[in-house]
């Protein structure tokens, strides 16, 4: 590539590009980067919102049994409630059964009105621990397949087997934890096995257990809820306990030991009671999902999870717009480049192919560029060397090819013509040239230079060339050595040449009758050859010709 024009576009379009380039991979990594914050700041933000729904609604249940709590607790102040065991007589057992009615009765109608302005729960209950010492087994109402609570038999404290957890977590749970707890999801039994999430409290006095109460809601009733919760276009919701088991999976059936992270997941982000700020991303069916999970309350937390492709679709629109931006831009760039560095190197083009012309010995190109920028500057310097070496050719041309004495052309310049003239000769063609060549010696120089000094002899040899350009004014004369010049006759001259011999006598005896002194007369012996095509193969021998006749006048001459 030895073009100044693709170079210096290489150079601009190769600046352009690389700029591009770097500009176009800091937005990306700009991009990049705020796209993950904005899909953390997004999918917390759902997570958030869900987060507050569902925790709104399981402190409305949780609302109301504290209330129950607080009733049960204020109705236990009653003297004749307390512990008796196994082994109270049985006139302590029957006031402590009327106690416990009255009490149960009191909660039974407080959590009544409380069950029934709660919206979702299904049942609520008061279990009375067995081991108290009374005969009260406390309430269960349910409305389970029913337009309203309908009461149901008592839950027996004693009926129920420790080692069954999965149907008994809703009594011993909370008096393991000796405070209220969520408990579930689990299949519960009084319900026929369906999924159940109760919020239950130990009732304590003095010291010992009265008894467990609370309140149930389907799980289902809070799966819808997730289920509702729209994340982008597939993605879901789904819940988990706070070690961070799923609890619910749209994709699974609930079990309390689900671990669907497990493998890429760290269990410690998974007990987190939030993603926060943290970027959690996991492999879903070989394709990269994004999740955020916020903590409901102690027990439960809401995660929502989304394709990362969905998640990131309008960052890489975004990315795609700048892809295709940074594609225009150089693509406009370069027509630019290229038509800017057309306009710019034009000027410079033409003075390289004027500098061509110039080596060539053109020295009539035109450089004609007038701009005010350096090729303008440099265009005007070709012009001036331009101009010098026309000067200096032409007098180089002229020393060259004339004669210092008498201004004529010289043999250099006899030489250059006839090459030019046996170029066509050789060349042959149906028109041969025409032309003749006439020798002129002049007679006496020698007597003349011996008898009055070479400065008369000068002036002699200018009086005789005078008289030959006079005579020949229209064709080329050449002073061939000290004494003998030529001329070569061509077109109209060669049409003449008789003519212009008679001439030249008469012009000679002219001069020779007016001159006063030797060196003023013209005393010239001349011959003339005309060219013969096929038998003459150049001009030296039509000069040649002209020569001996020429020598044989001079000694013609010379015997008068």
């Amino acid at each position: 590539m030895h073009s100044i024009r693709m170079k210096m576009a290489s150079i601009t379009i190769a600046a352009i590009l690389t700029s591009i380039l770097a500009l176009g991979a800091i937005g990306i990594f700009a991009i990049g980067a705020e796209s993950d914050r904005s899909s953390v700041e997004k999918m917390n933000l759902i997570s958030e919102n869900t987060q507050r729904k569902l925790g709104a609604y399981l402190d409305s249940i949780q609302q109301s049994v504290s209330m129950a709590i607080r009733m049960a607790h204020d109705s236990l102040d009653d003297p004749d409630i307390e512990y008796l065991g196994h082994s109270g007589t049985p006139e302590e057992v029957e006031r402590l059964d009327a106690a416990m009615q009255r009490h149960c009765d009191e909660v039974e109608h407080a959590f009544s009105s409380i069950a029934t302005s709660t919206n979702g729960i299904v049942t609520y209950y008061y279990c009375i621990n067995d081991d108290y010492g009374s005969n009260e087994h406390g309430f269960f109402w349910s409305r389970m397949g029913e337009e309203g609570f309908v009461k149901q038999p008592d839950l027996i404290s004693s009926d129920l087997d420790r080692s069954d957890t999965e149907h008994t977590t809703w009594y011993y749970s909370p008096l393991r934890a000796a405070a209220p707890v969520w408990v579930g999801p689990y299949k519960a039994h009084y319900l026929g096995e369906v999924w159940t999430l109760s919020y239950v409290a130990p009732i304590f006095h003095q010291g010992f257990v009265v008894g467990v109460l609370g309140m149930d809601i389907l799980f289902d009733t809070i799966v819808e809820q997730a289920d509702a919760v729209q994340v982008y276009n597939s993605g879901f919701a789904f819940l988990m306990d706070r070690d961070g088991f799923v609890l619910y999976h749209p994709d699974t059936e609930v079990t309390m030991d689900q671990e669907l992270f497990s493998q890429e997941l760290s269990r410690d982000i998974l007990r987190r009671r939030s993603t926060g700020d943290m970027l959690v991303r996991y492999s879903r069916n070989s394709e990269p999902w994004q999740l955020a999970f916020s903590a409901i309350n102690d027990d439960f937390k809401v995660a929502v999870t989304a394709p990362v492709s969905e998640i990131t679709a309008y960052q890489r629109r975004m990315m795609l717009v700048i892809l295709m931006v940074a594609i225009v831009i150089l693509a406009v760039f370069t027509l630019v480049t290229l038509l800017l560095m057309n306009r710019l190197t034009k000027p410079l083009m033409r003075l390289t192919a004027a500098s061509r012309k110039l080596i060539a010995g053109d020295y009539e190109v035109e450089l004609d560029y007038e701009g005010k920028d350096e090729i303008g500057m440099l265009t005007r310097a070709f012009r001036q060397m331009r101009d010098h070496m026309k000067l200096y050719i032409h007098d180089l041309n002229h020393r060259a090819y004339s004669d210092a004495l008498t201004g004529v052309k010289n043999k250099g310049a006899f030489d250059s013509f006839s090459e030019r003239l046996n170029q066509v000769i050789a060349a042959g063609g149906e028109q041969p040239p025409e032309f003749a060549v006439t020798m002129f010696d002049c007679n006496r120089l020698k007597q003349v230079n011996d008898d009055f000094g070479h400065e008369r002899g000068d002036q002699y040899l200018k009086t005789a060339c005078a008289v030959i350009c006079a005579v020949f004014a229209h064709s080329p004369v050449f002073r061939l050595g000290g004494d003998e010049f030529a001329v070569l006759l061509q077109q109209s001259d060669y049409q003449r040449r008789e003519q212009l011999m008679s001439a030249f006598d008469r012009m000679a005896g002219d001069v020779n009758a007016a001159a006063q002194h030797p060196w003023e007369r013209v005393d010239i012996s001349k011959g003339m050859a005309v060219y013969r095509p096929g038998q003459d193969e150049n001009v030296e021998q039509v000069l040649s010709r002209a020569d001996e006749i020429m020598y044989a006048q001079k000694r013609a001459a010379r015997d008068q």
